[in-house]
């Protein structure tokens, strides 16, 4: 449905005006790589099957500077993914499939929980595999050293809690928290500066978007909405000021076709978001421009 969602962009010319550029017309190759099957009958190995899909992608040579040195770990330059999913829980064998090639990565993640719980705080943790779900892919990711220390950052938050130690443990999984209700104080600017000076503008980034971090009248197709959330536009601006952001892979998540209304305001609102961080990634050029000081041709 994001897809769907997606064609209005191409019909209008696909050029990003406040951000000047186009991605469907540049130095990039953009693909839809189709869907990754998943079986529906077991939990573990379906998170294998989004893990090695994903990896076969990635480690696979792009269509430019395939033979110049890159930032990963092997010194390669490798293409950007961007995965579109459903249940948040996807974004720990994505982030373990980005380790395999970038070592433990900085993540912006923009939305309206933390995704950090416990296990035994969040689902009561019954079974290992039942102890891997949508609020605690991040706590497992920390867990399994997927997460580069002190350099992640929320957007977003605006979820109730089990208790304060609910932020004590995000901290200790390296998570800084900028809240929802912050835009009213410090703005979209002040948002903007609180994640660029967390992340850095040197370092690889992932960046994960649960489409909940708008609110629900914006975005009512989702599984845990939260009101009190910022307008698609505010979302956008917000994304568009991560220019300079050495983003290297994303994800947009939680998208529920289902619930969402006649016009499919929600999968429109994923769609262009993935529009602004796909337009974000080809204006920066090609991953071998973070080790080479940037001497390819820039858009």
């Amino acid at each position: 449905m994001i897809r769907q969602g997606s064609r209005k962009v191409r019909f209008s010319g696909g050029y990003n005006v406040p951000l000047d550029a186009n991605p469907f017309n540049s130095w990039a190759k953009v693909i839809d790589c189709g869907d990754i099957p998943v079986t529906s009958y077991d939990n573990a190995y379906a998170l294998k099957q989004i893990e090695e899909g994903h990896h076969y992608i990635l480690s696979r040579p792009p269509h430019t500077d395939s033979k110049e040195p890159g930032p990963s770990k092997k010194g390669k330059t490798l293409p950007r993914v961007i995965t579109l999913g459903g249940d948040h829980t996807i974004t720990l064998p994505l982030l373990r499939s980005m380790n395999r090639e970038y070592g433990p990565i900085t993540v912006i993640h923009f939305d309206s929980h933390l995704d950090t719980w416990r296990p035994k705080v969040f689902g009561g943790s019954p079974s290992h595999q039942a102890s891997i779900n949508h609020g605690t892919y991040f706590y497992h990711a920390s867990e399994e050293g997927l997460l580069a220390n002190d350099t992640n950052i929320h957007a977003g938050i605006r979820t109730t809690l089990s208790g304060l130690s609910d932020y004590e443990n995000d901290g200790y999984c390296g998570f800084e928290i900028v809240e929802a209700r912050e835009i009213d104080t410090i703005g979209m600017d002040g948002i903007i500066k609180k994640i660029k000076h967390r992340v850095g503008l040197e370092r690889p980034v992932y960046l994960s978007l649960d489409i909940d971090t708008l609110d629900p009248a914006f975005a009512p197709a989702t599984g845990t909405p939260e009101t009190g959330g910022w307008s698609t536009r505010e979302l956008r601006t917000i994304i568009r000021g991560l220019e300079g952001v050495n983003l290297v892979a994303a994800d947009i998540v939680e998208v529920a076709p289902a619930y969402d209304t006649n016009a499919e305001h929600t999968t429109m609102a994923a769609a262009d978001t993935l529009y602004e961080i796909m337009t974000l990634m080809v204006k920066r050029g090609p991953l071998s421009k973070m080790v080479d000081g940037g001497q390819n041709e820039e858009l």
